[in-house]
């Protein structure tokens, strides 16, 4: 199985095991943060508009 993983980079050059991709847990982090940015801001603009519509319902006579 090990043979399997390993990968010949030409002559001269050592060979080596692919062992994937490491787990970037702050990547993963800013990733998270920066998909709940891009949620929260409309909802959060929804209601700001929202609020701001019925106080100048309120305000018209």
């Amino acid at each position: 199985m090990a043979a399997e993983n390993e990968v010949d980079l030409g002559p001269g050059r050592a060979r080596c095991r692919h062992r994937g991709e490491r787990h970037d847990p702050i990547g993963s982090a800013l990733t998270a943060t920066w998909v709940l940015g891009h949620v929260l801001a409309p909802f959060l603009l929804g209601v700001t508009v929202t609020q701001h519509s019925e106080v100048e319902d309120l305000m018209s006579p």
